[in-house]
């Protein structure tokens, strides 16, 4: 998959501007990203997994570097 995929708008447009807190280059973090985007929607409809697919895609879009540390303590 790839930015382009038509994912829910209201997931992309609250893990976009979550994402881009951070400059380009910069590493994001998926436990908090998903953390930020569930705290904000918690009705949102994606799982996890589909979140972070959402974050990889736009990551590779704006040239960030994904921490994957959703299991993480």
């Amino acid at each position: 998959m790839n930015a382009q995929t038509n994912y829910k708008p209201i997931a992309k447009g609250l893990v976009e501007p979550t994402m881009l807190h951070d400059p380009v280059g910069s590493a994001v973090s998926v436990k908090e990203t998903v953390a930020a985007v569930r705290k904000e929607a918690p009705h949102l409809e994606e799982t996890d997994c589909d979140l972070v697919e959402i974050i990889v895609d736009l990551a590779t879009v704006y040239g960030m570097a994904v921490l994957f540390d959703l299991k993480n303590p």
